[in-house]
């Protein structure tokens, strides 16, 4: 058993310690309701309970250990059962195949994307089929054979693998009673696709013999190859082997050396598959969702990043913190926006964050639109569930708000947070009074209108012309405009920063008001209470020394520019 014990260990290890996040996003991306509602949405077609076990094991991804506890032991599971079924039919201890067919699952689970369900499906029908052959021999062997509709509803796609397997197996027995038993296997398999689809669930032949096999991008070529793998032992365990006397080793050799391979494998594996970047994202995110938006500006500062989902929720994070523009070239930017605001889509990750973009210049409903057709297309999220609640309190829509609330109460890690959102039911002085909702309510946008969801500064520029005192919609308006390199109309609207309420120009702001001013040979618009930092200027006049000292050779005086000023509106508005 030490062997397996290993694996275990090995796999905790990795997935516990190094690679949590992969449980932070699958326990983001589903959310477990215990309602008898909930456990009825899966029953719609085949396969549907199988998510559901996925959806319970996951929830309790929210703490990582329990995660890497889960995960760890569906795998070991996995290669015990494979030994298990090869020891039966070869009549042999096994330990080569097991264990291959152990690491290929780790690989595949170490991608964050491959749900815990892809693994449940292929436990299941291994374990299935261990129990067929060691316990139901002779007439008994009928019974998973008929029980075959029954596997096909509660795994999907999944009980092919188990189909397959029950017939190589039957085939190898080459007894004439046998085949009758497959004949009638695949009978049954095929006559509940064409009841399933004709009378009871309505899908389309390809989702009913796919489902849920296919579901997202969970690494489903890999695993199709594992599957065929799998599908095979019955024929793998059948082979006859024997190794040379002289070349025999020991049992206690043997495992050993399966130690030495596991550990090498995962060690490998894991080295491979572990990915910085989505560990540092998914890092900010969590702080995100948290609102620990200092914490987040901190972290990108100290872990610079590339990635745009992270600069975008990190550009939120700057203007929910008041330094959209002061801060907002200390990261990477995108020139064409997509940092500042996401456009619309219906696939991937975009539509799951988006909105919190609109969230927070006060375009209320259009945030609420793109967390509810979330909902609908891949189900509901914690964040996103809790996304509804917001907008619903911060509307006053109170009795909608209840139902979500409800929702968020029946499952097992955000009661407490369902509990303080039901406080605020029916409640307006307590919105008002709440930091963050009465914030939202009173800058929430009145007027309605179609948002432009490709072109997020169009709908900027319609708040602004029905609220001009919408601060945070400014800041995002005069960092597009910062991104543009619009010198002149940056420079136009320094006095909207007095009217608006600003304590200083942002340092941006300054940056290129004092540019366009030396570059024009203007003079600046005249302000009463507020004036450019006077360290400003010096600066400017520093990066053009740097610049002239290199003759004005753009190439040459980049690395200079770069160690000095990488982080102003003007080494952007000359390299970007």
């Amino acid at each position: 058993m030490l062997p397996y014990m290993v694996f275990f260990i090995g796999s905790f290890i990795y997935f516990g310690f190094f690679v949590s996040y992969i449980f932070f996003y699958q326990e983001k991306s589903t959310l477990f309701i215990s309602s008898s509602d909930f456990l009825i949405e899966n029953l719609h077609q085949p396969g549907g309970l199988l998510i559901y076990l996925g959806k319970f094991l996951s929830t309790f991804f929210y703490y990582p250990l329990a995660g890497a506890a889960i995960v760890s032991t569906c795998l070991t599971l996995i290669v015990l059962t494979v030994s298990k079924i090869i020891g039966f039919v070869a009549g042999k201890r096994a330990m080569i195949v097991p264990f291959i067919i152990g690491i290929l699952l780790f690989y595949l689970q170490a991608d964050y994307r491959f749900l815990l369900f892809n693994t449940l499906g292929v436990l299941l029908q291994l374990a299935l089929f261990y129990l067929s052959i060691r316990f139901m021999a002779s007439w008994r062997i009928w019974i998973p054979v008929l029980i075959t509709p029954f596997l096909y509803f509660v795994t999907g796609s999944f009980a092919w693998l188990f189909c397959v397997m029950l017939t190589f197996h039957l085939v190898i027995n080459n007894e004439k009673k046998d085949r009758i038993k497959i004949i009638t296997l695949w009978a049954l398999t095929l006559i509940t696709i064409y009841i399933s689809k004709e009378f009871l669930f309505f899908q389309t032949e390809e989702v009913l013999l796919k489902f849920p096999f296919s579901d997202i991008n969970t690494g489903e070529q890999q695993l199709l190859f594992l599957a065929g793998i799998l599908s095979l032992l019955p024929l793998i365990a059948s082979i006859k082997f024997s190794m040379p006397g002289k070349f025999r080793i020991s049992d206690h050799a043997k495992g050993l050396i399966t130690i030495f391979v596991v550990v090498m494998a995962l060690s490998s594996i894991g080295f491979q598959r572990f990915d910085i970047k989505l560990k540092q994202y998914f890092h900010v995110e969590k702080l995100f969702y948290q609102n620990k938006f200092e914490e987040v500006i901190a972290y990108n500062i100290a872990n610079p990043s590339s990635n745009s989902l992270t600069i975008f929720l990190n550009n939120i994070a700057l203007c929910e913190t008041d330094q959209l523009n002061d801060l907002l070239f200390h990261f990477r930017q995108s020139t064409d926006g997509n940092t500042l605001f996401l456009k619309w889509e219906m696939e991937g990750e975009v539509l799951k964050r988006g909105g919190y973009f609109y969230y927070t210049i006060g375009m209320v409903n259009e945030a609420h639109r793109w967390a509810f057709e979330n909902m609908v297309m891949k189900g509901h999220s914690p964040e996103g569930l809790k996304m509804l609640i917001r907008t619903e309190l911060i509307n006053g829509n109170y009795k909608m708000a209840s139902k979500y609330i409800a929702l968020l109460k029946n499952t097992f890690f955000y009661a407490t947070e369902a509990k303080a959102f039901e406080n605020l039911l029916f409640n307006d002085k307590a919105i008002e009074e709440n930091m963050e909702f009465g914030e939202k309510r009173r800058g929430r946008i009145e007027t309605d209108f179609f948002a432009i969801t490709d072109n997020a500064n169009v709908n900027i520029e319609r708040i602004l012309a029905n609220d001009s005192l919408n601060r945070k919609a400014f800041e995002y308006k005069m960092a597009f405009l910062l991104l543009k390199k619009d010198y002149q109309h940056i420079t136009d609207f320094l006095p909207q920063f007095e009217r608006l309420g600003f304590n200083k120009i942002p340092v941006h702001i300054g940056e290129a008001a004092i540019a366009f001013a030396t570059l024009n040979s203007k003079p600046l618009p005249v302000l009463r209470r507020l004036s450019i930092d006077p360290q400003t200027e010096p600066r400017w006049t520093q990066f053009l020394q740097t610049f002239q000292a290199k003759g004005n050779n753009l190439k040459a005086a980049e690395p200079a520019l770069r160690t000095n000023f990488s982080n102003t509106f003007w080494y952007y508005s000359f390299y970007m």
